[in-house]
């Protein structure tokens, strides 16, 4: 008994049982300066009774040491126990990720646990991208809580950035250990970010293999299946091995699983994340029966949360998290799942809007079909040139003709034309903004819908469908959405792109394009338009040759531009 109130009194915890001894801090002694507890590890905050120790190694299951920290709350008795969240690192970061946010949280009662994934930094191992060995480590990280820290095991979370986010979603669904998790710029559908509409992000991939390479030890697999992903020679049969290798790293896979046993969830998206574009996320979270939140953000991967992470600075997307953890760890009555269930952030704007799910109720898809501007030409019904632009109309396109475009050069039309930093200055409301009418006619084309009466609120995914007709096996499209003013220059709203590597040459294909997510508002006195070419700095191309294809146009068979909008 005297032990007991001894340690208590020096700050340190033992497990009651013959067990291995939880972790201890020391209290500041007098005269002993104190700065933080980031500053002076291991030793008990006078302020707020917090303390961090660092330098701990977590023994995953085949024996790899793992680096990693904890955060502990103010502890007032040796029985106490606490809520606690394991943090994953993001990519090529490691356990010190979050230590702004991990203090915050332990300020508020919370164990927090952060770990660097085998592979990265100091960590041992490979990097395995979020396969069956990463999921094996979050059951480890709980072996060691319920060992060293004064835990409360029925009131677990796990939440990460980036890559620890997939890590946690994927964990949730396997480990019944865990109550809820937190995935913020997340993924839903490994393969569709890394081949989606079978075209490679050739720039986010090659910054996640450098970065990979630098920071960490990848399993050779990785750099191996990035290469091939963007060479359009690579086998069928590898690229069915690589969607397999994806498939069970991605999360959506597991929502069966996190749907039987009701697992509340959390996802917090960006728009304009071209990495893990929102849209496989949207999907899962679609399908997702448990309790669910979903944030869709302006911003690039992870931008809007690292300083929330990192810093602890005010973060809106940290601050709904934290909410959540508080009703699902601690069962505080903060109404949160009484809310709505999504919010998304507009675009060039601070504003947000709330939906009851999604999709939501109160929006509707609004239809224009695409004409073609087919040849140049005199129309002497108007007494015009014809033949500069197609058109976006509201009434099905009745004309046969073909719109021709080749790969001799790339077009003023861009995701950015800086790749990753052209994106990240919209979210410092910036645009990227074109002039349609340079956008070349042989390389390019456009089509432009009516000039709006009101305001045209898009809040959703955006989808082409196209019919195509290809000179050779390899063809690629790129779309993009335009906001266009009286004297033609376009905001960009979104993007996106599909690829084929294999198509009959002159045969007609079915050529539908998903654009990436968003949230915009075209306003009153503008117009929509799709401007449609060849090749973008942000994706492989299929072909280093030549090649010409044709946008097939008759009454028969519509292709059209949906555009989900709130009404």
């Amino acid at each position: 008994m005297q032990w007991s109130a001894l340690l208590a009194g020096l700050g340190l915890v033992l497990s009651l049982t013959p067990a291995q001894a939880m972790i201890s801090c020391q209290p500041v002694k007098p005269g002993e300066k104190f700065v933080s507890p980031i500053v002076n590890p291991g030793k008990i905050s006078p302020i707020d009774g917090t303390c961090w120790v660092n330098k701990l190694t977590l023994t995953a299951f085949d024996d790899a040491k793992l680096t990693a920290n904890v955060f502990l709350p103010r502890i007032t008795r040796v029985d106490q126990r606490f809520p606690a969240i394991i943090m994953v690192n993001s990519w090529a970061l490691a356990d010190f990720e979050y230590l702004g946010q991990a203090a915050r949280l332990a300020r508020d009662g919370y164990v927090v646990y952060s770990y660097s994934t085998r592979g990265f930094w100091q960590s041992e191992g490979q990097v395995e991208v979020a396969g069956p060995q990463d999921i094996r480590d979050v059951s480890s990280a709980l072996d060691w809580l319920q060992a060293h820290a004064p835990v409360d095991m029925k009131n677990v979370g796990i939440s990460g950035i980036s890559y620890g986010s997939g890590i946690s979603l994927i964990a949730l669904a396997q480990e019944p250990r865990l109550k809820t998790a937190a995935a913020l710029s997340t993924w839903g559908n490994l393969e569709d970010e890394l081949y989606g509409a079978d075209t490679a992000n050739q720039t986010w991939s090659d910054l996640l293999v450098n970065s990979g390479k630098l920071f960490g030890r990848l399993n050779p697999i990785v750099p191996a299946y990035a290469a091939a992903l963007k060479e359009p020679r690579t086998p069928k049969s590898k690229i069915d091995e690589i969607r397999v290798w994806a498939r069970i790293r991605s999360p959506l896979q597991y929502v069966p699983m996190l749907n039987a046993r009701q697992a509340p969830v959390f996802i917090s998206k960006n728009f304009q994340d071209d990495l893990f574009t929102p849209n496989s996320s949207l999907e899962m979270f679609r399908r997702l029966t448990g309790p669910k939140k979903l944030l869709v953000n302006q911003g690039i991967h992870a931008v809007t949360e690292v300083p929330g992470a990192l810093l602890g600075a005010d973060n809106y997307i940290y601050d709904q998290a934290h909410r959540w953890f508080d009703y699902w760890l601690k069962g505080e009555p903060n109404g949160i799942v009484d809310e709505p269930k999504v919010t998304m952030e507009v675009k060039f704007s601070r504003a947000r809007d709330s939906f009851d799910d999604y999709p939501a109720s109160n929006v509707l898809d609004h239809t224009y079909y695409l004409h073609p501007r087919g040849a140049v030409r005199w129309d002497l019904s108007c007494w015009c040139w014809k033949g500069g632009v197609g058109e976006l109309a509201s009434t099905a396109n009745q004309q046969t003709a073909d719109d021709w475009i080749d790969n001799a050069a790339d077009t003023t039309a861009t995701s950015g034309p800086i790749p990753i930093f052209s994106t990240l200055a919209e979210s410092a409301n910036i645009p990227i903004v074109n002039w349609l009418p340079s956008v070349h006619r042989g390389q390019g084309v456009r089509y432009e819908g009516p000039w709006l009466r009101d305001a045209l609120r898009l809040r959703g995914i955006p989808k082409l469908t196209l019919k195509l007709k290809p000179s050779q096996p390899q063809a690629q499209l790129v779309a993009y959405l335009y906001d266009v003013d009286g004297l033609g220059f376009g905001k960009l709203i979104t993007h996106g792109v599909r690829t084929v590597v294999d198509a009959r040459p002159g045969a007609v294909l079915d050529f539908p394009i998903e654009f990436s997510a968003t949230a915009y508002d075209v306003p009153a006195g503008h117009r929509v338009a799709v401007v449609l070419d060849t090749r973008d700095s942000l994706y492989a191309h299929p072909s280093d040759g030549y090649l010409d294809k044709r946008l097939v146009f008759n009454g028969h068979t519509q292709s059209t531009l949906i555009l989900p909008s709130i009404r």
